[in-house]
């Protein structure tokens, strides 16, 4: 089975069934990761805050897949994303890998994902285990180095 240079993904959706279907297509992949989730944009800001002060510079969290619905309820994924840009150090961002996922055919989405540089990718719901490995061979690829600290 492939490796993957990755700590952790957090999956950030309304959708409780995307979730586990992303879960699955994880566990598929094997990858050797934490796979944290949150309901919707203010669950995963607060994440991220109790992450970046528990950690306080280190980078065990990292790297990261945050893979992003648009459309949620509380705070959207844009939502998400501007609390998100002001909110945390460019060190920590530098760790964590955007996509942004949706079942959104508004060609305005596409076009502001695109716009925006915080975003790696810009998926159709649902996210397939196709689609999960190349993210994973295009910014998680395993050199041989150690990524994960032991548990």
């Amino acid at each position: 089975m492939e490796k993957f240079a990755i700590n952790s993904v957090l999956l950030v959706d309304d959708d409780e069934a995307s979730i586990f279907l992303n879960k699955i297509f994880i566990r598929k992949l094997g990858l050797d990761a934490k796979v944290y989730t949150a309901l919707n944009g203010r669950e995963a800001l607060d994440f991220l805050d109790e992450v970046s002060i528990t950690l306080k510079g280190e980078d065990s969290f990292g790297p990261c897949l945050l893979i992003l619905d648009i459309n949620m309820p509380i705070l959207d994924g844009w939502g998400f994303l501007d609390a998100y840009a002001q909110r945390f150090s460019e060190e920590m961002k530098e760790h964590i890998v955007i996509v942004m996922i949706t079942v959104s055919e508004d060609e305005r989405d596409l076009i502001r994902a695109s716009n925006n540089p915080m975003i790696k990718e810009y998926l159709q719901k649902p996210l397939s285990d196709e689609h999960l490995l190349m993210i994973m061979q295009r910014y998680f690829p395993f050199d041989g180095n150690i990524y994960r600290d032991e548990d």
